[in-house]
């Protein structure tokens, strides 16, 4: 895959609060933030728009070999909060039924379909896309995290990071900060101290990024908390978490979500961020 970006790097920018610790000072003149979610994401970097991002990790699994992984990533050990089912009966009644799904996830919706198969016994699910009517739906990320605290607006709600704790006795690693194999040097070296750099600064001072009150129905406790909630260093157990995702995804059919365009929502922590 040809490297087009001569001079300046593009760095994925993944606009939702579990990743702003990365975002607190990640900062230079040789490359620019673009800002997109999961899915479209890792469709930059597989077309080569992006020289490294937080991708998802079954887009790291797929793109093997294409890429360069670092030690950074997003993972939780139990409830993520903010990738949940909600559904207007319960779970295991969605046998035949349909699901709305959010156009930004890549991995959550591999995981929904694990967790059908392998948790709940659920067969036949119709994965529908955002907008259309349906008898649950998948959100991520800020927008999950509204609805949840907002009052979910079905009846049933389920946190799948915390299913797949129960299933497996794994956490979840949902993402893990990657370059693209042929990303041009010393910029590789530039990138990954650049990024430690500014997620140490950003996860000793959580406080700041609760100042900028991210998701406003959320206390400042309440975003502190979810901050704290997840892993954002990759190690042995979290290795074997998306070892054992792979292995079971790798028993269901091929299927990956459509990419759907994106219009930047804008978040709080973006402020710095051009227009893709």
């Amino acid at each position: 895959m040809p490297n087009d970006l001569e001079t300046r790097w593009r760095i994925g920018f993944m606009p939702y609060l579990n990743s702003a610790v990365f975002y607190s000072r990640l900062e230079g003149d040789w490359f620019d933030l673009v800002e997109l979610p999961p899915r479209n994401m890792a469709a930059a970097m597989q077309n080569g728009e992006l020289d490294a991002g937080p991708l998802p990790i079954a887009e790291v699994l797929r793109m093997k070999g294409q890429i360069v992984e670092g030690g950074l990533g997003v993972a939780a050990d139990g409830p993520a909060r903010s990738v949940l089912l909600f559904s207007d009966v319960r779970v295991e009644e969605l046998s035949g039924k349909s699901v709305a799904v959010t156009g930004h996830t890549s991995t959550s919706v591999q995981l929904l379909r694990i967790l059908f198969a392998d948790h709940w016994g659920v067969e036949d699910v119709m994965l529908l896309g955002p907008d259309d009517d349906s008898d649950a739906e998948l959100l991520i990320g800020d927008v999950a995290l509204k609805v949840a605290y907002g009052g979910a607006r079905r009846r049933f709600a389920y946190d799948l990071s915390f299913e797949w704790k129960r299933l497996t006795g794994l956490p979840f690693v949902f993402a893990r900060w990657v370059a693209r194999g042929d990303a041009t040097r010393p910029e590789l070296g530039r990138f990954a101290e650049t990024l430690h750099r500014s997620f140490n600064h950003g996860l000793a001072h959580i406080h700041e990024i609760v100042s900028r009150k991210p998701v406003p129905i959320m206390s400042d406790d309440d975003v502190a908390t979810y901050i704290r909630g997840f892993t954002y260093e990759i190690g042995e157990t979290e290795i074997a978490a998306i070892d054992e995702f792979q292995s079971r995804l790798s028993s269901l059919s091929d299927w990956r979500p459509e990419v759907i365009p994106y219009v930047s929502e804008r978040s709080p922590f973006a402020k710095d961020v051009p227009d893709d």
